[in-house]
C-alpha cells in the first residue's frame, strides 16, 4: 500500500513539474530573426526547451503534429508536452513568394512590424493573405496581411517591409596568384545579395578574355576589378573583320594598326583593297563592324 502511494505521489509530482508547451493553432512567422518566445505559452520548460522550439518552429513550414514536435525534441534529449495535437507554422517569406509577383531575383529582407510582434497567432479556420498594392521593392513597403476567420470578417495588419536583390556570383575555390588566367572549375557559383557599386562577375564565358591583377584569395567573390583585359586583338596581326547590318553579313581580314582587348575599339587596314575598318573587338583576332 505505502509503494502504491508513493508511485502515485511521485507520477503526480512529476506531472505538475513536466514542461507544458501550449501553440496557437496557426503561427505567421516574420522571419528567421523572429523573437517568438512569446508566440506560446510554456510552463515548466528549461530555457534549452524553449530555445529549441523555437527553433524547429522557425525552420519548418506547413502542418505540423505535438507528436512530431516531441520527436524533434527527443533526438536533443528535451520533452515537452504539447497542445494542441495539430497546428500549423507558416513562414512569411514563403506566403510573400507564393502570393506576391516578385520581380526577378528579390527576396524579403525583413519585417518591422507595428505593434512590435514578430509573428501571426491565429485561432483554428482563419486565414492569412499577403498583399502589396503600391511595392517598388525599393527602401520600405507596407505589407498588408488580411486575416480572415470562418464567418468571412476581416482584420488587417500592416507591416513595413524591406526586399533585396540577389544576383548570380561565383567565388574562388583556392587561393589563387596573380596575372593568372581563371579557369571556370576554380569558381562555385552562388545567389548573392547585389552589392552597390560592385560589377560582379556573373557570366564564366567572358574570363578568357581576362586574367586576375592580383592574388585571390579563397572565399572571396570573383569582381570585374579583379581582372585585367588580355590582347585578343595586336597590331600588325591578321584579323578577322565581320561586316554586318540587318540585311547583309560581310567576312574579310585585315591588319590591325593596335592591340586591343575586349569591347576595345581599333582601326583595321585592308591592304588589297586601301580601306580602313573601325570596329569593335569581339574575340581572338575578330573586330565587328556595325553598317
Amino acid at each position: 500500500m505505502k509503494k502504491t502511494l508513493l508511485g502515485t505521489f511521485i507520477t503526480l509530482s512529476f506531472s505538475s513539474w513536466a514542461c507544458e508547451i501550449s501553440l496557437p493553432q496557426n503561427l505567421v512567422i516574420f522571419s528567421q530573426d523572429a523573437q517568438i518566445n512569446d508566440a506560446f505559452l510554456q510552463e515548466n520548460c528549461s530555457p534549452e526547451t524553449v530555445s529549441e522550439v523555437t527553433h524547429i518552429l522557425k525552420s519548418v513550414e506547413g502542418r505540423m503534429t505535438s507528436f512530431q514536435l516531441n520527436e524533434l525534441l527527443r533526438a536533443k534529449n528535451l520533452a515537452a508536452k504539447v497542445s494542441p495535437d495539430i497546428f500549423r507554422v507558416q513562414q512569411l517569406p514563403h506566403l510573400v513568394r507564393e502570393q506576391i509577383s516578385l520581380p526577378v531575383g528579390y527576396q524579403l529582407r525583413q519585417v518591422e512590424a507595428f505593434n512590435g510582434k514578430d509573428f501571426l497567432s491565429l485561432n483554428a479556420g482563419e486565414r492569412v493573405s499577403v498583399k502589396c498594392s503600391n511595392c517598388a521593392f525599393i527602401g520600405k513597403d507596407p505589407l498588408i496581411l488580411e486575416v480572415q476567420n470562418p464567418n468571412g470578417e476581416m482584420a488587417k495588419h500592416t507591416v513595413m517591409a524591406q526586399f533585396k536583390k540577389l544576383v548570380k556570383a561565383y567565388r574562388v575555390k583556392n587561393t589563387q596568384g596573380a596575372f593568372m588566367e581563371v579557369s571556370p572549375s576554380s569558381l562555385a557559383e552562388e545567389y548573392v545579395e547585389s552589392i552597390p557599386q560592385t560589377d560582379l562577375i556573373s557570366d564564366l564565358s567572358v574570363l578568357r578574355f581576362y586574367k586576375c591583377n592580383k592574388p585571390l584569395r579563397a572565399g572571396e567573390l570573383l569582381k570585374k576589378a579583379d581582372l585585367h583585359p588580355v590582347n585578343l586583338v595586336r597590331a600588325g596581326v591578321s584579323t578577322e573583320v565581320i561586316i554586318e547590318n540587318e540585311l547583309v553579313k560581310i567576312k574579310t581580314n585585315g591588319i590591325s594598326r593596335a592591340n586591343g582587348s575586349i569591347g576595345d575599339f581599333v582601326e583595321v587596314f585592308q591592304p588589297g583593297k586601301n580601306k580602313k575598318y573601325y570596329g569593335k573587338v569581339i574575340d581572338l583576332n575578330k573586330v565587328h563592324v556595325d553598317l
